[in-house]
This record gives structure tokens, C-alpha cells and sequence, in this order.
């Protein structure tokens, strides 16, 4: 892991940047074996990111994904003919450092035997489409996620405002309506209980009205942070075509 960690650091020393992603090839250490595999930048919830690696080759490959410890999965026996004419077992090793979460990927014909790009340069290259295609799965699950959470408040957010406004919009017209009432009345008593109830209806009004401001602000808000989502899960969308 210390052997990984510092590869990572010289070649990368700007890579905690939210848009910078790599895919690279390098040895690592497990087990107290060095094998070759395709280290990638992921998001910073392992847990997330685990489980859309899961979800992303079950449904494009039809495997499931077995964990080996809390840093190791693995998944047993692999027979993709675009990446090997053998039989393998195909591994994931998580990293974690200051700058970032690392996920290490490793397609092993034996103990210390993996696919590497001078010895098995064809299927090191389709295994880079393997994970590219991971990546591309991983990032817009990601950001999809962040931007139907944001979606649901802006929308309860869309819905008070909404509310207030129409609240306000009835009262005026209650207003409305006692004023008319008003103007025709003759009993003193009668007209003074319509003017309480009016100041009544006017006092709530301006309780509604301010607060308007903060409701449109708290849409307007919401509707940015989806914008900027949209525009990074674009740049990481960009970034990892060009991988």
C-alpha cells in the first residue's frame, strides 16, 4: 500500500482537484505479491462506489462481485474472452490518502500472474475499456443520485412557495371582499368587526410576504447546485472519454 500511495503522489501532486481523473498502470502490493493493475481516482464514499462496481458488472457482464475484506473484492473465476482467452480472478483493492480514494483494479491468471500491457498488451488495452466503462457507470450514477436528492427538496421547496403565494393571492381576495362588504354596511358595530378582521387578514399577509424572498432564494439555490452538478458530471462525462 505505501509502495502505491507514493507512486501515486509523484506522478499525480494536483490529483485531489475535483475534475482530475487518471487511469494508469502500475504495480501494487497485496498479499506480499506485486501485481500489475489500472488504478483510478473515485468518489469519496467507498461504500457508493463498491456498490455501483457491483451494479455495473452485474448488469453489463452478468458477475458478482465477492468481498474478500474490507479493502479487497473480488470476482472469481472471470471468463470475458475481450479480456483473456484464460480463466481469471478479477480484483479490486481500495486505497485511501490525504488527497483522495483510489481503486485498484487487477486481472490475475494466478497468484502473481496479472494481465500487464508488455506482456498481454491486447487484453490490458479491452481491460482500460473495462474500467473506463466502470467509470462512466460509477461518475453518472453518482452525480444522478446528488441531482434527484437536490431535485426532491427543490420541488418540496417549489411546492411551500407555491403554497405561500396562493395563501397570499386568497387572502387578498378575503381582503377584497370585506372591503366590498364594508362599504355597503350601516351598523357601526358590524363595520368595526370588518375592519379587526381585515387588519387581521392584512397583518397575516405581510407574515407571508416576507417570507417570499427567502423561499424564492432557497429555490433559486437549489436550481444552481442541480446546474452545477450537471456541469461537472459533463466535465467528468469529457474526462473520462478521453481516458
Amino acid at each position: 500500500m505505501k509502495y502505491l500511495i507514493t507512486v501515486i503522489v509523484l506522478c499525480f501532486p494536483k490529483w485531489g482537484n475535483t475534475q482530475q481523473l487518471f487511469l494508469i498502470e502500475d504495480q501494487v502490493t497485496t498479499d506480499d505479491t506485486k501485481v500489475s493493475a489500472l488504478l483510478i481516482k473515485t468518489t469519496n464514499d467507498f461504500d457508493e462506489a463498491i456498490d455501483n462496481y457491483k451494479k455495473y458488472v452485474k448488469e453489463e457482464y452478468d458477475l458478482k462481485v465477492k468481498k474478500n475484506n474490507s479493502t479487497t473484492y473480488m470476482i472469481e473465476m472471470v471468463e470475458l474472452p475481450h479480456l483473456s482467452v484464460k480463466r481469471g480472478d478479477l480484483y479490486n483493492y481500495l486505497y485511501q490518502t490525504d488527497s483522495a480514494n483510489i481503486m485498484a483494479f487487477s486481472f490475475r491468471l494466478g497468484y502473481d500472474i496479472s494481465i500487464n500491457t508488455e506482456e498481454y498488451p491486447q487484453e490490458m488495452q479491452e481491460f482500460r475499456k473495462f474500467i473506463v466503462g466502470y467509470m462512466e457507470y460509477h461518475y453518472h450514477a453518482h452525480y444522478m443520485k446528488l441531482i434527484d436528492e437536490q431535485r426532491k427538496i427543490m420541488d418540496q421547496a417549489v411546492k411551500e412557495l407555491r403554497q405561500n403565494e396562493n395563501k397570499i393571492s386568497s387572502i387578498h381576495k378575503k381582503a377584497s371582499s370585506l372591503d366590498k362588504k364594508y362599504q355597503k354596511e350601516t351598523d357601526e358595530l358590524k363595520k368595526s368587526e370588518i375592519s379587526s378582521e381585515k387588519a387581521t387578514l392584512e397583518s397575516e399577509v405581510e407574515i407571508l410576504t416576507e417570507k417570499l424572498p427567502k423561499q424564492r432564494q432557497k429555490v433559486s439555490d437549489l436550481e444552481e447546485v442541480i446546474s452545477i452538478f450537471k456541469e461537472e458530471l459533463n466535465g467528468y462525462h469529457q474526462e473520462i472519454s478521453s481516458l
